[in-house]
């Protein structure tokens, strides 16, 4: 099974977008884009450029796929052009079924009249040569009761190797999604990281910290050749300190967290933007280390916002 990187938010751009190949199969999965927030250390203008360069690329993996996974009806994890789907195999999240308004909106407008083959992906499984794609049931788009609705998660297996994708979890919330990870035991982890570019709006900081120690046990109960964090998470130029645990671990255990960018040989953008720019909303912060995670901890558990059992977690960090 190969597995071409086409699109995601380390090389500048909302998304996150990959095809695999085996046999002479091509899945496509997550064909969406859009720009950066303003947030993001570059000029709308430069932004705009690194979207066209990058749908580009997608549009073209479009055309030479032969099965399309939508993993829910987000712009950046597809493009609302139904000419990009017809003829295909499409896996998409079930469009009825949980799912929030504005999503079954979007689905009903894609696949009403669409010529293609469309399955529902949502707990199903399906196999395209000796490929097997796996599909999780619904799960949260981000914490329990979000009201950006849910997302199916993909297992991909081919030649005893095994891909494990998250889709748009927001960066492993609950516990339920990192035994999940830890079952499978996948080769290549990729997990869309949390959102911290949204940390004292839609995030908060004790769920930021739910999701270091959900990702440090997976570090510390599987053993994958590739460990990808992306997505929402590069979009934060902070994203090193936050992210400072989960390194640690990984070194521990002679493992590296990649960006896609990183394992493409580059700079995530997020980076080259703010050493070239500087600073755009955040200029000071604090690095997220076991006593900054047993401290917000503390305060969620006394204020009865999570369990204990997160705090016992901070403690064996």
């Amino acid at each position: 099974m190969k597995v071409k990187y086409i699109a995601f938010d380390s090389l500048g751009i909302k998304s996150s977008c990959f095809m695999l190949e085996a046999g002479r199969y091509k899945i496509l999965v997550d064909p969406g884009i859009a720009g950066e927030v303003d947030s993001f250390p570059f000029s709308a203008a430069e932004r705009s450029t690194f979207v066209r360069k990058y749908e580009a690329d997608i549009r073209n993996a479009c055309k030479s796929a032969d099965v399309i996974v939508i993993t829910h009806y987000h712009y950046d994890h597809y493009i609302p052009d139904k000419g990009l789907y017809t003829g295909k195999i499409l896996l998409v999240k079930d469009p009825k079924k949980y799912i929030n308004r504005s999503q079954a909106g979007r689905a009903e407008e894609l696949l009403h009249g669409l010529d293609a083959d469309v399955r529902v992906a949502d707990g199903a499984s399906f196999r395209f040569g000796k490929l097997r794609l796996s599909f999780s049931e619904p799960v949260w788009h981000g914490p329990e009761k979000t009201n950006l609705g849910y997302v199916i998660m993909l297992t991909a297996e081919h030649g005893g190797k095994k891909l494990f994708y998250s889709s748009d979890v927001n960066g492993v919330y609950l516990q339920q999604y990192a035994d999940m990870i830890i079952h499978e035991n996948p080769d290549i982890v990729l997990l869309d990281g949390p959102p911290t570019y949204l940390l004292g709006y839609i995030m908060s900081y004790y769920n930021l910290a739910r999701c270091v120690l959900n990702i440090c046990k997976i570090i510390d109960n599987t053993n994958p050749d590739l460990l990808f964090i992306d997505h929402h998470m590069l979009r934060d130029y902070r994203y090193p300190d936050f992210m400072y645990e989960c390194g640690r671990h990984a070194k521990r255990k002679g493992m590296k967290l990649l960006t896609v960018a990183e394992y493409l040989g580059k700079k995530p953008m997020v980076l080259t933007g703010y050493e070239k720019n500087g600073p755009t909303r955040w200029k000071n912060w604090k690095r997220l280390d076991k006593k900054s995670i047993i401290s917000i901890m503390q305060n969620a558990v006394d204020n009865n916002l999570v369990s204990r059992h997160w705090l016992d977690m901070a403690g064996k960090l």
